[in-house]
């Protein structure tokens, strides 16, 4: 009798721990390891201005939960990363995506800065930021970042395989 007892105990346990795993809804935040360069690619020559190029940028990057993004003088651009009411990811998603690992802010924004200044002909600065007040904004330069750069951003925009090497 006890013997049925302990399988019915640890079959309880089983079950209990698949259901709670099953309540969990999957995250549609990518990471850097899940952006694809070929989708990234098409959106080369984009320009600012044109906002549904921007749009489909930003939801191809990593990080991509965006609750606003705004043009600033036809050369800058300003992002704010964030869940708006009504998305399909969670606060707790977001901030397990954003907060839980070391350097995932600090990574995601120079990659995300990277990409703007290869797809985005006339992009000069960018200015990426978190919707809470706790960290501060970020603002990468066009001629700054490529200085630091083995190539040009149109040597990456020409050859997407360099983009894989240096960036991921």
């Amino acid at each position: 009798m006890k013997k049925w007892m302990y399988i019915l105990l640890l079959l309880t346990v089983v079950l209990s721990g698949c259901s709670s795993q099953a309540t969990k809804q999957k995250s549609d935040i990518k990471g850097i390891e899940d952006i694809s360069l070929k989708q990234l690619s098409k959106h080369k020559n984009s320009y600012i201005g044109d906002n549904g190029a921007i749009g489909a940028i930003l939801s191809d990057l990593p990080g991509n939960v965006i609750r606003e993004y705004e043009i600033v003088d036809e050369k800058a651009l300003k992002v704010t990363y964030g869940v708006k009411e009504n998305a399909n990811d969670t606060e707790e998603q977001f901030d397990a995506y954003w907060f839980d690992q070391k350097d995932t802010i600090e990574k995601t924004y120079l990659y995300n800065a990277f990409a703007f200044f290869i797809l985005v002909d006339n992009v000069e600065q960018v200015t990426l930021k978190m919707s809470s007040n706790d960290e501060p904004p970020v603002t990468f330069k066009r001629k700054i970042l490529e200085k630091m750069l083995p190539h040009t951003f149109k040597d990456y925009k020409i050859y997407p395989a360099l983009w894989g090497n240096d960036f991921v």
